[in-house]
């Protein structure tokens, strides 16, 4: 076990800069190496459902076969599978605990942490034999989030801790990624919800195609400030609180976006969702994330049968 410290400059943490990052010593488990710095953190519910399941997978492997490294926490649920996917892959992953690093919890993923070990590195800011307590793990999820580049959030309900991280990553100025999933799925609530909530942070995207994993910069505006510092998501979320603000500011889509915008508001009485693809040229797959996006901006609303018309609001 490794413990780094503040003047130990060949020590893992200060290589990655994690010293600089968290403020703290950490323990370590494993090895960090210089090709572990702009890793990926994967991020979601702890009762998954078998399509979160697979799209953490995905996320993974992805991000495996673009040369980065998997972080999460080690949880039940897609923490667990996003790890298994990274070494399933051959890739390399970190853990960072919410216990002692010589106290690994949930007690089934021991196998999974040793391997984690020869392949990576478990991580904890805590004492060792600190047993797993409630109030830690919102503090693990932090380190979580100041250790990756990227993040993505696979799935999570309205209370998912996972939120949290999603959350601090955006304040630390990493891009971050919201899977999608049905419109209307409780085990997405929390998704959508976090995706309005902070749709206008530059550094927050819609995860349609895992390659966008591998050329994530091509989808973020590098040329202006990314991090929506604690002080603008603070003016974000009151912008969300107030109607008032919101249908002041002009609706500016670009892109794909505005293609469906414009063909959905030429068909105020409504349009399904097949003949969008057909109008449009854009093929099933991407589609639903465009349209997701244009739900949460308000500017499109969604009825039964897949049937899509443009928001009053915006006419």
């Amino acid at each position: 076990m490794v413990k780094t410290g503040p003047n130990e400059a060949n020590h893992p943490d200060n290589i990655l800069g994690l010293r600089k990052k968290t403020g703290i010593p950490l323990f370590i488990e494993g090895s960090i190496l210089k090709c572990d710095a702009g890793g990926v953190a994967i991020v979601g519910s702890r009762k998954p459902s078998l399509y979160g399941i697979k799209l953490a997978e995905k996320a993974a492997e992805a991000a495996v076969r673009s040369g980065k490294t998997v972080i999460s926490g080690l949880a039940r649920g897609i923490d667990t599978e996003s790890h298994r996917a990274a070494l399933k892959y051959g890739g390399r992953t970190i853990a960072v605990l919410g216990t002692g690093i010589n106290v690994i919890y949930p007690e089934e993923n021991i196998a999974l942490a040793e391997e984690i070990k020869q392949n990576g590195a478990l991580v904890s800011q805590f004492p060792p034999d600190t047993p797993p307590i409630g109030r830690n793990f919102p503090i693990r999820n932090e380190i979580v989030a100041k250790m990756c580049e990227t993040l993505v959030l696979v799935q999570a309900a309205v209370k998912s801790g996972s939120l949290i991280t999603a959350r601090l990553a955006l304040e630390y100025g990493k891009k971050v990624f919201v899977c999608p999933g049905e419109i209307g799925d409780p085990l997405f609530e929390g998704s959508y919800n976090f995706l309005k909530k902070y749709r206008k942070a530059r550094n927050l995207k819609i995860l349609f195609d895992f390659n966008m994993l591998s050329e994530d910069s091509e989808y973020f505006d590098l040329g202006l400030e990314l991090s929506p510092n604690a002080q603008n998501i603070e003016h974000i979320e009151n912008t969300n609180k107030n109607p008032h603000l919101q249908n002041q500011k002009e609706l500016q889509l670009e892109g794909s976006e505005k293609i469906v915008y414009n063909i959905i508001k030429s068909n105020p009485s409504g349009i399904d969702f097949d003949t969008l693809t057909v109008l449009s040229g854009i093929g099933a797959a991407e589609l639903p994330a465009i349209l997701l996006s244009l739900v949460l901006e308000g500017a499109v609303s969604e009825l039964s049968g897949k049937i899509y018309k443009p928001s009053e609001a915006k006419l």
